[in-house]
């Protein structure tokens, strides 16, 4: 991030109740938190297609967070700085943000749709495994081209066009939705990932 540009980013505090320099770092700190998530569901999927010992329980944990933050309160994030941003941008800049947002509408059908198919596999139901790991891989590939997507393309060009007034718009605006991982824990429903990040540490 440029430093012209950041003073016009400092922001004092958010309905997160948290310190932050800017909400492009925020959403940067998301992405490498949604990664982390990603490598272990990628991890696990691994696992579980080769025929070693998987747990089920961590791998409905990791997609009700991506549901639970990704999809609900991350994203809201991302579509209220694109439409704000909007006003400065030309077509090809503006099809740019129609396309990111397309792509979370998208990510929240095959969010819940692989989350089900893992939840009716843990309760006995009889599904293909092939067809099982190709929702998965194809789930975890999309959800990096579009995490890539925003950090090559779209964060850089937010970064150069957005004002200090953009910015208060905004914070006057921004959906109050705490990560339960990662900001605001919730030990109790998340308990199988944090066992194992406590662990890995």
């Amino acid at each position: 991030m440029r430093q012209q540009s950041h003073d016009c980013l400092k922001i004092q505090s958010t309905g997160w109740g948290i310190d932050m320099h800017s909400f492009l770092e925020k959403l940067h700190k998301d992405h490498g938190n949604l990664e982390k998530i990603l490598a272990l569901l990628s991890l696990q999927l691994d696992h579980f297609f080769a025929g070693r010992e998987s747990n089920f329980d961590l791998k409905i944990e990791l997609m009700e967070y991506l549901e639970t933050y990704a999809d609900q309160g991350h994203h809201p994030l991302e579509n209220l700085i694109f439409n704000t941003a909007r006003k400065h941008l030309d077509a090809d800049q503006q099809e740019l943000m129609d396309r990111l947002q397309s792509q979370h509408e998208s990510l929240v059908q095959l969010t819940r749709k692989f989350r089900q198919s893992l939840e009716n596999v843990l309760q006995g139901g009889v599904m293909p495994r092939d067809e099982l790991e190709v929702q998965g891989r194809e789930f975890v590939a999309l959800q990096r081209q579009h995490l890539d997507l925003e950090e090559s393309e779209a964060f850089p060009l937010i970064d150069s066009v957005m004002t200090a007034e953009d910015w208060r718009e905004v914070a006057a605006n921004i959906p109050a939705h705490d990560d339960p991982v990662f900001e605001s824990p919730d030990k109790v429903r998340f308990y199988n990932l944090f066992e194992y990040l406590s662990n890995a540490e």
